[in-house]
């Protein structure tokens, strides 16, 4: 079968115009309609995948799945309770070293020096550094440093160094058998950030 080309200059603008839009349509399914449809075949497997877990969200909290996570969120709350007690905010430290420093007295030791504190800052809390002078017995010392570790906030006794008392001392009297210690170290805690600062 022979093609034969349309003789009049109409049909050959009819035949061009076919062509045309043969190219066209073809044109559009190949750059347009095949990607848009890879698009819209995984956007709505992403729409079902959706539906399907509000789905199970909506029936687990018809079987009492939200009794589950209140209960969650509260023992998340006493969590977050038990953290602020361990780490103090800025305003409560001043308080933190008196106690030191009586709980140092009361333990029957002599507190001879505590320097101002390095601050190192981070991004959720605080590092607060002090050095502490305190001259006693061993066995004293020993519990006096053992009750800073075990104080509710986070209190850590450090780099501690031991040396025999050459300083006089006021009323404090080593018992026979003891030696006075100079006990020099350092505590350390942490102080969580807040959003309106102690100065």
């Amino acid at each position: 079968m022979e093609l034969k080309m349309p003789a009049t200059q109409r049909d050959q603008f009819l035949a061009f115009g076919a062509i045309a839009a043969i190219a066209a349509i073809g044109v559009y399914l190949f750059y347009v309609w095949v990607p848009n449809g890879k698009t819209f075949a995984e956007k709505q497997a992403h729409i079902d995948t959706l539906s399907s877990q509000n789905e199970v969200a909506r029936l687990e909290v018809t079987r009492g799945t939200a009794s589950k996570l209140k209960d969650e969120a509260e023992q998340y709350g006493r969590l977050l309770l038990v953290m602020r007690t361990l780490v103090p905010v800025a305003n409560e430290v001043p308080k933190l070293i008196d106690e030191l420093s009586t709980a140092a007295r009361r333990s029957g030791l002599e507190l001879g020096g505590l320097t101002a504190p390095t601050i190192i800052n981070g991004d959720v809390f605080d590092t607060y550094k002090y050095r502490l002078v305190v001259t006693g017995s061993y066995h004293r010392v020993s519990q006096f440093l053992t009750n800073v570790g075990s104080m509710s906030r986070i209190v850590v006794p450090m780099n501690v160094a031991l040396s025999p008392t050459v300083r006089p001392t006021g009323s404090l009297r080593a018992q026979a058998g003891e030696q006075l210690l100079d006990v020099n170290f350092e505590i350390q805690t942490y102080v969580a950030k807040t959003s309106s600062r102690a100065p």
